[in-house]
Order: structure tokens, then sequence, then C-alpha cells
């Protein structure tokens, strides 16, 4: 309920008060940006845990490696961990804007 003080008036003139904007148009734009956001939250989170086992994963392979080649792929993928995590949090530009 709104409180008589916050209530559309008539002006001077004679014209009731009108806000410029339809109300639920205004719901749906809001309803569409809260929802864009909360999946960008979570896509985020998600790549970052992708990122986080990459990073673990990579680190492992290169200190319990017994050949060059082991050595070689873990750094590989803890380069392409640390990669993802700083391109999901914009430390860096994505690979698409390199081209």
């Amino acid at each position: 309920m709104v409180p008589d003080s916050q209530r559309p008036t008539e002006t001077d003139g004679g014209d009731s008060f009108e806000p410029g904007f339809d109300e639920a148009v205004l719901y749906t734009v809001v309803r569409d940006a809260v929802k864009d956001a909360l999946l960008d939250v979570i896509g985020t989170l998600l790549l970052l845990g992708i990122a986080f086992v990459l990073v673990i994963a990579g680190i492992q392979a290169v200190f319990s490696s017994i050949s060059l080649a082991t050595v070689a792929i873990g750094i590989g993928v803890l380069a392409f961990g640390v990669y993802l995590a700083a391109a999901t949090l914009e430390i860096i530009p994505p690979i698409r804007e390199w081209f």
C-alpha cells in the first residue's frame, strides 16, 4: 500500500501525475537483467572452478612426472588453467580479442 504522501496528486493545472513508464515493461526489463546477472555469476564461478582443477592437475603432473614429456604436458595444463582464470576475471583479454 502506498502512503498518501507518495500517491500521485493533481498539479496546479488539474492534470494528474504520470510516471512516464509502463510498470509491466519495467518489471520485464529488471527481471531479465537480474536473470542475466545471476547467469553471469554462475558461469564465472564454474569457469574459475575448472581453472582451479586444471592448475592443481598441472602442478601434480609436474611434480610427479617421470619423463620430460610429462613435465611439458603438466606445464601446458598449468598455463592453460592460469590463462583461463585470468581471462575469466578479465585480467587479460580472451583469445578471440587478440585477432
